[in-house]
């Protein structure tokens, strides 16, 4: 399509060039042959990286190319055997971290798929929702607050839209839009009627014709420049980048040491020089921070499948640490099955059970319910996607008690796309938890408006004058007042939301009566009170035994929501939560605390009602004072700073683009126990890292011990350069990479919450992690000068030590798959990886010892029954001493 200023352009000329209708759309058919002339509406996705390139980068690192260089000196000097060990040690390390560093990398693809974007447009006269990639120039829009601008379109109409184009400009100011036309020249910024694919709506409503898709957007031109940035690394990662840096000088520097000594006492500087590299690469943990990222992301995967997507990487190792859940009653305590309950009037108490009336309803009549019904229809903005079918088939789309305020209106016979033609919209005010109502201003003669109004029934309540008794206006008295305000606090009493119905009619429109705050507090004064109308939405099964295992995990739940104060206690005793009147505070009374008084109160206030999203900040500070770490859930565009804030910002699968981005964790669900399915989680990944830490770090000690003592004391190389490569990178490597998928430990949530400031090494990891090492070291230096007493020959003496330290690490791998219990506290085969890749390393030892090719290779002998009753005898006593340095650790926690 060649190059059209459309913001130069009226509206029927746009409609003329994209032959399209601003009022009906596209039909389905002209729709998807637009979609195959112009392709999906989506920007080309950074591919990952191709597996070939993932092995060649496991070769670009110091320790390979001193294998390689190792490897190159023995072929150039004919030791084709060590040179084949060499070469292949750097092979199999490659592919050891190819294996982890492929499957985190598929999994972070996979994550980065879920969540889709989706567009709301009028096709063939209806509203419906479909995934934004489906749109095609032509197509008309539909812009809410809080949802990303699926395509670069022109607006049609208007009402008090703003749009934060931050994203393709980087001005954070909040762009005012307008469906005027513009000067061919103005800049991009300045084309006002224009909007932009992957900016964000934050106020008003608007229409607008798609004028470009996926590439041929504004922001498809500079998708390049625009695409993601790497991940940052989490803390912990940091930490075990820094812990392997700091490793790896102490063992280059050992290792030197080695050499040199070697040298200063005679011996052969190439077997000094192979025998320095192979301790060196055997000691540094240099897979560990690949070893990280992949618990990382298989725990991600894990809380994928629980149907919470966790945006970034960080928020999977921080969950772990959470102590305060904030969160929303709707839809994630309860079902967000909305239905209305009853419609309450002052002639009438009209009950539903969500599917029909307690009596037969004259849809025409004047009676009061009928009008509040009506009103909730129109001040909706839930719409209805297949009209023509059905009612049981009907599709509904929208937040959880707008679609309920429209089903009821259908279920009475109350068509609201009829309405609509009768009363013509003039302008809309979406709900807002800040004002607490949503407003529309209707047509109802030529020179006759009348505004309705449907929100928190104390507000509307304050604004109203008159009473509507079933077609008639009388004063409304404090008697009827005092009733209206009794049956409110009746409903809300049983834990049902309750909002209520009012218009004004109005003589002379107001064109700026949104725009104008004051305008419109004029205009919403000396309403007429219709009706109450309460929705009921039942508490999920699942979330009183959620929030009992909250609780038991050391984490505090605390409702936070804009419903009534009653509603609140009702729902908090139906979850056995503290409601006492010092539990519950209202936002009016948040709003009169400072910080000090706050700090005070904190600990006993257990819910929030009647909230606004800009209050949630100051809960969260006060909780982040005390050192507290804070999951928040949010779904609307003013939700976005308050997740931002939090540790952990949880948005709802059914919330707003902008709180979602805003986001760490997604419920896909809306579900609050996947909050407490991914903390569990949160706390397995630390578990895993711990381990994982614990058993490679602790394997760079033992030969250094081993034979820099040997070296000092004039003996021979107790072990083989060979060798020691053999052990590290088949013996003890798969174990490291096993101990990723770990399962969860029994009793995860019954601990406190860890401090995240915790360091990465506890003083129970440091003392096992020395512990073997040392031990290890002296205990095989004691069997080394034993078999030289008794005078076995070296190659024999070798091949023990070299079978000790794989049996010694099996062994160990054992007491690292738990921590926190003695090995015959938990099943020790409960992890099959585990055990495969153990199996697999004692079949590759026996080879080593056995099979003639690997034995010349290897420089090993066969072992008799005898040697391996010896070696498995040291390996227990080994194990045995490990737990109970375990045991001793455990007991001191217990007790202090």
């Amino acid at each position: 399509m060649a190059e059209v200023f459309w913001h130069n352009l009226g509206i029927k000329e746009v409609e003329r060039i994209l032959r399209t209708d601003t009022n009906s759309g596209l039909s389905e058919k002209e729709a998807e042959v637009r979609q195959n002339a112009f392709g999906k509406n989506k920007l080309p996705e950074e591919k990952p990286a191709a597996k070939l390139r993932i092995f060649l980068e496991q070769f670009r690192s110091p320790l390979i190319y001193i294998l390689a260089t190792a490897g190159t000196i023995t072929l150039i000097l004919r030791d084709f055997k060590d040179a084949i060990i060499i070469f292949g040690a750097v092979f199999l390390n490659a592919l050891f971290g190819f294996f982890q560093e492929n499957r985190a990398s598929k999994i972070l693809t996979e994550l980065k798929t879920v969540v889709k974007i989706r567009a709301y447009v009028i096709r063939q006269g209806n509203e419906k929702e479909i995934l934004q990639e489906e749109l095609a120039p032509g197509d008309i829009i539909l812009l809410h607050p809080g949802n990303k601008v699926p395509a670069d379109g022109r607006l049609v109409e208007s009402h008090n839209l703003k749009i934060n184009e931050s994203a393709l400009t980087g001005e954070w100011i909040p762009a005012e839009k307008r469906a005027d036309i513009f000067p061919e020249k103005a800049v991009l910024a300045d084309r006002d009627n224009m909007v932009y694919m992957g900016t964000i709506v934050e106020d008003g409503r608007g229409k607008a014709v798609v004028t470009g898709t996926g590439l041929r957007t504004e922001i498809g031109k500079v998708a390049e420049i625009l695409r993601e940035t790497g991940e940052e690394k989490t803390p912990y990662q940091k930490k075990v980048i820094r812990l392997s840096e700091i490793i790896g000088v102490l063992i280059v520097f050992f290792s030197f040491l080695i050499f040199i000594s070697g040298v200063v006492f005679g011996r052969d500087i190439f077997e000094m020089f192979l025998t320095a590299v192979a301790v060196a690469v055997a000691a540094i943990p240099e897979g560990l921070p690949v070893a990280i990222t992949t618990i990382l992301a298989l725990g991600m995967r894990r809380i994928l499948k629980k149907q919470g997507l966790v945006r970034k990487m960080i928020a999977a190792e921080t969950l772990g640490s959470t102590s305060i859940v904030c969160i929303d009653k709707t839809g994630t305590l309860t079902e967000a099955k909305m239905q209305v309950a009853g419609i309450y009037t002052s002639t009438k108490e009209l009950l539903s059970d969500g599917k029909k009336y307690s009596e037969r309803i004259d849809k025409n009549s004047l009676a009061s319910h009928i009008l509040a019904l009506k009103i909730a229809a129109l001040t909706s903005e839930a719409f209805i996607e297949n009209p023509d079918a059905p009612l049981e088939e009907c599709i509904l789309r929208g937040r959880p008690t707008e679609r309920a305020l429209l089903m009821a209106g259908i279920q009475a016979g109350i068509n609201k796309k009829e309405l609509e033609k009768e009363y013509p919209e003039i302008d809309y005010l979406p709900f807002d938890s800040v004002y607490k109502y949503s407003a529309s201003l209707h047509k109802i003669s030529e020179n006759e408006f009348v505004l309705y109004l449907l929100g928190a029934p104390e507000k509307i309540l304050a604004f109203s004058k008159y009473l509507n008794i079933d077609g008639k206006e009388e004063a409304l008295t404090k008697e009827e007042k005092g009733k209206i305000e009794r049956k409110m606090e009746e409903l809300a009493g049983k834990g049902e939301r309750v909002l209520a119905t009012a218009y004004r009619k109005i003589k002379e429109q107001s064109a700026s009566w949104r725009t104008k705050s004051k305008n419109f507090e004029e205009l919403s004064q000396d309403l007429t009170f219709v009706g109450l109308i309460s929705l009921h939405d039942p508490l999920r099964k699942e979330v009183k035994e959620a929030i009992r295992i909250c609780r038991q995990a050391g984490m505090m739940p605390i409702i936070i929501t804009g419903d009534h104060k009653l509603t609140v206690k009702a729902i908090a005793a139906k979850l056995d939560l503290p409601s006492k009147e010092e539990n519950i505070i209202e936002g009016s009374e948040l709003e009169k605390l400072s910080d000090e008084e706050l700090q005070k109160k904190l600990e006993k206030i257990k819910s929030y009602a009647r909230l606004e999203p800009r209050q949630k900040l100051k809960i969260i500070q006060a909780w982040q004072k005390k050192g507290k770490v804070v999951a928040m859930t949010g779904d609307g565009i003013n939700d976005a700073p308050a997740l931002k804030k939090a540790d952990i910002g949880v948005a709802l699968g059914s919330g707003t683009d902008a709180a979602k981005e805003a986001s760490e964790l997604i419920l896909l669900t809306d579900n609050f126990s996947i909050i407490v399915a991914a903390v569990e989680e949160g706390r397995v990944i630390i578990d895993n890292i711990r381990k994982t830490v614990t058993l490679l770090v602790s394997q760079s000690f033992s030969e250094i011990i081993l034979i820099g003592a040997s070296i000092v004391g004039g003996l021979p190389l107790p072990i083989l350069p060979a060798q020691i490569l053999w052990e590290n990178l088949i013996e003890g490597s798969p174990q490291g990479v096993a101990l990723a998928f770990e399962p969860k430990e029994k009793g995860v949530m019954e601990r406190k919450p860890e401090d995240p400031r915790h360091p990465l090494l506890t003083q129970q990891m440091k003392a096992i992690i020395f512990g073997f090492g040392i031990v290890t070291g002296f205990i095989l230096l004691g069997l080394f000068l034993w078999l030289l007493k008794i005078a076995l020959p070296i190659g024999e003496i070798r091949t023990i030590i070299f079978a000790a330290l794989s049996i010694d690490t099996l062994f160990y791998s054992f007491s690292c798959k738990n921590l926190r219990k003695n090995l015959w506290q938990y099943n020790p085969f409960s992890n099959l990886y585990l055990i495969g890749c153990m199996v697999f390393s004692l079949l590759m030892l026996l080879a080593a010892v056995y099979l003639p090719p690997l034995q010349n290779l290897l420089k090993t002998t066969p072992l008799n029954f005898f040697h391996w009753t010896l070696l498995f005898g040291l390996g227990a006593i080994n194990l045995i001493l490990i737990e109970a340095a375990k045991w001793y650790f455990i007991n001191k926690s217990r007790n202090s």
